[in-house]
């Protein structure tokens, strides 16, 4: 599962995509739509918990920057307050026309470079046409959006990036060596 707004799910999809063609499985990318959590301003002098929070923030944000940079990406955009609900629509509408990991790229890449509005639909309409398709309903896959949501949370889905393999639930790209070892049938110790 994956929401452009959310940059751990930019930050998984190229390890991803690596593992998947590195075993020869297919990989889809499902749409999911997560908030994004946002400190708020502390006046006067901070709580204990208040204090937790900012520091996990702050090391969250360089960890973020981090692993950007260690893999060319750049996290130019600010996220707060994005609905990305069109976006989403639009991968669903790439995934159907077979287009949807160059629609995700393309997406992740722009929106996260400054280049994109996610809630637009010209801009959905245009990561669409240049990943190979022309058309785009949105209104078609609003109902599609909201039943894979709800078919996701059944099995266990509550953020994003998650990964359903082999009935299993994962949350977070730490988890692709797990991963791996399932998906290469369990020969090699457990990486853990």
């Amino acid at each position: 599962m994956i929401d452009f707004k959310n940059a751990l799910s930019w930050l998984s999809l190229g390890p991803t995509v690596a593992l998947a063609e590195e075993l020869g499985v297919p990989l889809e990318l499902l749409p999911y739509r997560t908030e994004v959590s946002v400190l708020s301003q502390v006046d006067g002098e901070e709580t204990v918990s208040e204090r937790h929070a900012r520091v996990r923030a702050e090391y969250y944000g360089a960890d973020l920057k981090r692993y950007a940079e260690l893999q060319n990406i750049e996290l130019i955009a600010d996220n707060r307050g994005v609905d990305s609900t069109m976006s989403l629509l639009g991968l669903l509408w790439g995934n159907r026309e077979g287009v949807g990991l160059h629609y995700a790229q393309t997406v992740f890449s722009r929106f996260w470079s400054g280049l994109m509005d996610l809630d637009d639909a010209r801009s959905v309409r245009d990561a669409l046409a240049s990943s190979g398709t022309t058309a785009f309903d949105p209104g078609a896959m609003r109902a599609e959006l909201d039943s894979l949501r709800t078919s996701l949370e059944a099995e266990g889905v509550f953020n994003a990036p998650m990964y359903l393999v082999e009935g299993q639930t994962f949350q977070g790209r730490e988890h692709l060596p797990m991963i791996r070892w399932l998906l290469s049938g369990e020969q090699e110790p457990v990486p853990i």
